[in-house]
């Protein structure tokens, strides 16, 4: 499928979704108004503040849940923050040029919450997906799926590095010094973009690319001269070892990875830095109920169909990549097939040592009512019914919108696709922004 026809289905999507939050928003209304007049007394109106129930009622909904963890409440709020600071630090940095990318922030901050495959899974899908149908030039999946080997690798590598007992040892600090916050951006920073230069050297070598640093004319003279005084240096001693052609060939790889490692850290320190400043000041109640295990300290472990869902999301980047003229040479195969390794190990180990079904189905109820009974009775103030009926009232303005575009525009599908983009990563930043709100408030009561 190309472009087209992903905002093609993209659009009805769009659509068919805005349909659907309009009648769901409109039936809990009604189902509200109806329950209110219902159960209305005059016992209940005569109740002093002070006798009101200081505790929300036993939740009543059903717990959906993916792998180890919430649907709802977990993995669409993350996953959704995630591939928005992925895709807002990517814009940023376009349009400031800046030698940072900071694509990666959210991967980083799904990786800390929800562990690496889910790092990985919001990496895949901001890479192959999202920059994919947002780039402008024909042949967007052969120069964009090559990248999504290193922004996996990012999320496995954070997300292995966030289950140690050092990183939440780190965050229980509240007043951390100096040197705490120095190893948490050096082994999250300057580790991390040693470990991703390693895929990134190999795609360089598929796409041709060379890096480049944008320097001084005679700096980047002297740097070229020094670098090529130790790439022949190396390559003499690499090929008494392992002959002409993979010495040479080695001598170029550890000399690009060093630069790429030199390249990556500025971005990948900052990203790490930006996302764990957005995971304590955003999302406090996630911090307590995911990396420090809650009320019983049991750090959670993802199931088997972790590993299943980050398959089934690379298997079209990598038929894509197999595909492609430019990388039907047999010495790239293994380059696109290495995600499929970790994928296959991971459904194995999962499977053997991973938790049990029942484990994590208690493991959910049990966050999901702790979720509620902390952010319910927030939930029942009138500002967030307020923000509701705000929402409600721009969905039903947006389909109004798109309905007219169809008699307006000629190039509808795109124009109608993008419009859909804007209002929606509108009101997905509001709604993150009052998830983030609401956690904070019911960390702060719960200390009082």
């Amino acid at each position: 499928m190309d472009q087209d026809g992903i905002i093609l289905a993209g659009t009805i999507a769009a659509f068919l979704a805005a349909v659907l939050s309009i009648t769901d928003r409109l039936l809990t209304l009604k189902d509200r108004l109806h329950s209110s007049k219902e159960h209305k007394s005059p016992a209940k109106e005569e109740r002093a503040p002070a006798d009101q129930p200081k505790r929300a009622d036993r939740p009543t909904g059903k717990v959906l849940q993916v792998s180890s963890y919430l649907l709802l409440q977990e993995v669409a709020v993350i996953v959704s923050a995630g591939v928005l600071l992925n895709y807002l630090g990517l814009v940023l940095s376009f349009r400031l040029q800046s030698i940072l990318y900071l694509d990666m922030t959210g991967t980083a901050l799904a990786a800390f919450l929800l562990g690496p495959w889910w790092g990985a899974i919001v990496a895949l899908i901001s890479n192959s997906l999202v920059n994919w149908v947002l780039y402008p030039e024909p042949g967007a999946d052969i120069i964009i799926f090559p990248w999504s080997l290193v922004n996996m690798t990012g999320g496995f590598f954070w997300g292995l590095m966030a289950r140690g007992a050092g990183f939440r040892k780190y965050l229980r600090s509240t007043r951390g010094s100096a040197l705490s916050h120095l190893w948490y951006l050096f082994s999250f920073g300057m580790l991390g973009a040693c470990v991703m230069s390693v895929p990134g050297t190999f795609v360089q070598a598929a796409l041709s690319e060379q890096t480049v640093f944008a320097l001084n004319p005679e700096v980047a003279t002297a740097v070229q001269g020094t670098v090529a005084a130790l790439q022949e240096s190396l390559q003499y001693q690499l090929q008494t070892v392992f002959g002409v052609a993979w010495g040479d060939s080695a001598g170029w790889a550890i000399l690009n990875w060093f630069q790429n490692w030199l390249r990556y850290i500025p971005d990948k320190t900052i990203s790490a830095a930006i996302a764990l400043a957005v995971l304590k000041y955003a999302f406090p109640l996630f911090e307590r109920e995911l990396i420090h295990g809650g009320p019983g300290k049991h750090r959670l472990r993802d199931t088997w169909s972790a590993p299943v869902f980050l398959g089934c999301l690379y298997a079209y980047s990598f038929l894509a990549l197999l595909l492609a003229d430019e990388y039907m040479s047999a010495q790239y195969w293994p380059l696109w097939s290495a995600p499929w390794v970790i994928v296959g190990v991971g459904v194995i180990w999962l499977r053997r040592y991973g938790p049990s079904d029942d484990a994590v189905r208690q493991a959910c109820a049990g966050r999901y009512e702790r979720y509620y009974r902390a952010l319910k009775p927030l939930e029942r103030e009138p500002v967030y019914e307020f923000c509701r009926r705000l929402t409600l009232a721009t969905l039903t303005s947006s389909v109004f919108f798109a309905l007219c575009l169809t008699v307006l525009l000629v190039d509808f599908y795109r124009v109608a696709f993008n419009f859909f983009c804007v209002v929606y990563g509108f009101l997905l930043a509001v709604y993150l922004i009052r998830v983030a709100i609401s956690q904070n408030l019911s960390m702060a009561r719960a200390d009082e």
